[in-house]
């Protein structure tokens, strides 16, 4: 098999599947009792395994087999959810994910040695650790024998008329169980489900059918049985029998909603045969999308009796039919719900996304070219032409921004784990609580901020949140409230990490800033306590009294500064003693087409972005005074100091003016008014990258191509101001 062009696929939901896995077992041992979060976690053990097999990574598949052996005795109440298993479980996530990321760099999956791991997995299921217990089976989990002295209620539904018309011959099991089902408002149905041509993974999808079913009902049988599915020793099609409050429609949703299906036929089971069999209604779907799953394996059925068909029948899960899932509106809703969500979508590799957001670009710069031809010529058919242009442009502006746009939970959803084995780690009570995860932002922005977030949230488990006993003398719970809040603020995304532990201390920072030599007793005395606490971004500042694993190693905050102002964002710090602290981000919504206020110095242009100006106004030379030897202005009451882009640029100083432009930005709290010759007016402008040439460059964020050819530098406010 040429598992290559399925590579991906599998890399990509494997993760998804790791990831619901850390969620379960965090759920798991928050409720030990909730068998649905158990089901919930076997399945994604369980499909994992089988996606592995089928792309032949055997080591992954047979860690994966040893956890879905204890998932199942865990979920049949034959063994304790205990802590010992909770973390070996936990252990085996972490490998796998290890084994997982060998594989996409290239490397075998067996450098990671889990033969430990599979050992424990096997005493526990051994009862050697971990505790069995013994459990008698429940009645209801083994499907009743026919009674032979058993005499039908009506002679409409006796079980040699049940199912009489339908392409495939029912158990005597299967009839009773069908209609026990019909006494609590259930129905039978047959479904004959078709895959697509093109479905990479059956197995996969034939899991998925089977695991939306159980949505809708429960599944009496599977044909063929499902341990060929698994095996993917099928052609294109399956047929299942279920009993269900669902309409057909209804189960068809359910079905369809899932990608890579082209057809569901279905058949309500009825009590006697008909005169002529009528024909099952027929749904199709022809949308496709890459998802990942495989069948599960089942508890055997009673065997079935020969059949005078040449449909063999297989061995299945039975069910208790009164155990059956959703009643009948709330089915249906869901599946047309799980139809609009589900087969809507497409997996697109960001490369690609890239390259439509240059063209993009591209289109951008040509249309404000055109403008500036039609405004030079004063060519009206053209101007009128370039309205319509620009409408049309900017909604597809909006709808690549939005295609780009992912939800922060994508980065949220991995610290919940890390709170977890930190708290262990520290012996502190912690709970973590997450606020706005549906808050989208641009990819690229995405993949940079885990790990100043990571640095954040460290940062607030090891020095905020006090030890238990220590927060039960200050009068507080002795579990530590941590806080991962995100939401949108105007064209921004702010992104803010909460602690109700002991704050920073404004007069400690002052006195670790002075022994550090970064400032004199003079200075820091000169700040106020705000201005003292932002002293923890500056490079090589720490207060850790020792070095620790988690956090203290004297880079750290600095490191979170830079990645965030690198992408054009800010990050500050709000803090009162024994109250807690806030650390706050905020970042662009996208990096690629901004606002600018496009501004002349001299014979170069320059751009500063719209999110950074606070006003823009004309004023005198005498208007500018010098304190403490820096030039200021005062506007409104405030002292703002003056930056002249002539001096900052080192151009030669040519002539002098009575007016002098000044454009008033401000990066956090600090603002400054930078002197210009000339303001030439807003602008959408397009991001281009500087490339490694510049670099070093810290005042320009990147370039942009004007409309006339001309290249101009955009400004780098934060780092002017710092």
């Amino acid at each position: 098999m040429e598992t290559n062009q399925y590579m991906d696929m599998f890399l990509d939901e494997s993760h998804e599947h790791l990831q619901s896995l850390n969620d379960g077992l965090l759920g798991l041992e928050d409720n030990a009792e909730d068998l649905s979060i158990l089901n919930e976690i076997f399945r994604n053990a369980h499909t994992l395994k089988g996606m592995s097999a089928t792309m032949g990574y055997n080591r992954i598949a047979e860690l994966t087999h040893e956890m879905e052996d204890v998932l199942d005795m865990l979920r049949k109440e034959q063994l304790a959810v205990t802590g010992d298993i909770i973390d070996t479980l936990f252990k085996c996530i972490d490998s796998l994910e290890q084994m997982i990321n060998n594989v996409a760099n290239g490397d075998p999956e067996d450098l990671i040695d889990v033969s430990d791991l599979v050992a424990k997995l096997s005493a526990i299921l051994r009862g050697e650790d971990g505790g069995a217990v013994p459990v008698a089976p429940k009645k209801e989990e083994t499907a009743p024998a026919p009674a032979a002295t058993a005499a039908p209620e009506t002679p409409a539904e006796t079980s040699e008329e049940i199912g009489a018309d339908l392409p495939v011959f029912l158990t005597e099991t299967e009839k009773k169980l069908i209609n026990e089902a019909k006494k609590t408002g259930m129905r039978g149905m047959y479904l004959k489900v078709t895959l697509a041509e093109s479905c990479l993974l059956k197995s996969a999808r034939s899991y998925m059918v089977m695991n939306s079913l159980e949505e809708v009902g429960e599944v009496i049988r599977i044909i063929p049985p499902a341990e060929d599915l698994e095996q993917e020793a099928f052609d294109r099609e399956f047929e299942v029998i279920l009993v269900t409050t669902a309409d057909e429609e209804a189960v068809q949703n359910a079905v369809l909603g899932i990608s890579e299906i082209e057809k569901a036929e279905t058949q309500v089971i009825k009590f006697g045969a008909p005169a002529t069999p009528a024909p099952a209604p027929v749904a199709e779907q022809k949308s496709t999308s890459s998802a990942a799953a495989t069948a599960p394996t089942p508890a055997p059925a009673p065997a079935p009796a020969p059949k005078p068909t040449s449909s063999a029948p297989s061995n299945a899960p039975v069910s208790k039919p009164s155990g059956g899932g959703a009643g009948g509106n709330a089915a249906q809703n869901a599946a047309a719900q799980k139809k609009s969500h589900a087969g809507q979508s497409v997996r697109v590799d960001i490369d690609k996304l890239d390259t439509l957001m240059n063209l993009m670009g591209e289109l951008v710069i040509n249309k404000v070219r055109l403008e500036q031809i039609g405004q030079t010529h004063r060519l009206s058919e053209l101007t009128e032409t370039l309205e319509q242009m620009d409408r049309v442009t900017t909604d597809l502006q909006n709808i690549v921004m939005k295609v780009r746009m992912v939800p922060v939970s994508q980065v949220f959803n991995r610290f919940p784990r890390m709170v977890r084995d930190v708290t262990k780690e520290l012996n502190k009570e912690i709970n973590l609580t997450i606020e706005g995860e549906e808050t989208e932002l641009d990819r690229t922005v995405i993949d940079e901020i885990g790990d100043p977030i990571m640095h954040l949230l460290r940062n607030s488990l090891d020095h905020g949140i006090e030890m238990p006993d220590e927060r039960e003398a200050k009068g507080k719970p002795r579990v530590g409230e941590v806080g991962l809040i995100a939401r949108h603020e105007g064209n921004n995304v702010v992104i803010m990490v909460t602690d109700d532990g002991k704050g920073i201390d404004a007069d400690i920072i002052r006195r670790k800033a002075v022994e550090k030599g970064l400032y004199t007793q003079e200075e820091v005395e000169q700040m106020d306590d705000a201005d003292a606490v932002r002293i923890v971004f500056l490079p090589g500042f720490s207060t850790a009294e020792k070095i620790s694993d988690i956090s203290g190693r004297g880079v750290g905050m600095d490191v979170v500064r830079s990645k965030i102002e690198s992408l054009s964002g800010q990050v500050d710090v709000e803090t009162h003693v024994n109250e807690g602290s806030v650390f706050k981000i905020k970042l662009p919504l996208t990096l690629a087409i901004i606002q600018a206020m496009l501004v002349q110095v001299q014979d170069e242009m320059y751009a500063i972005p719209l999110a950074s100006i606070d006003s823009t106004l004309s004023i005198q030379p005498s208007d500018i005074r010098t304190v403490q030897n820096n030039e200021v202005i005062v506007l409104r009451g405030e002292i703002i100091p003056i930056i002249r882009m002539e001096e900052t640029l080192m151009v030669p100083h040519t002539q002098d003016t009575n007016e002098l432009f000044v454009v008033v930005v401000h990066a956090g709290e600090a603002k400054a008014g930078i002197v210009v010759d000339k303001l030439i007016g807003q602008q959408e402008i397009v991001i281009k990258t500087l490339g490694n040439l510049f670099m070093g460059l810290k005042m320009f964020s990147g370039a942009t191509v004007l409309g006339d050819g001309r290249v101009a530098l955009i400004l780098d406010v934060a780092t002017m101001l710092n």
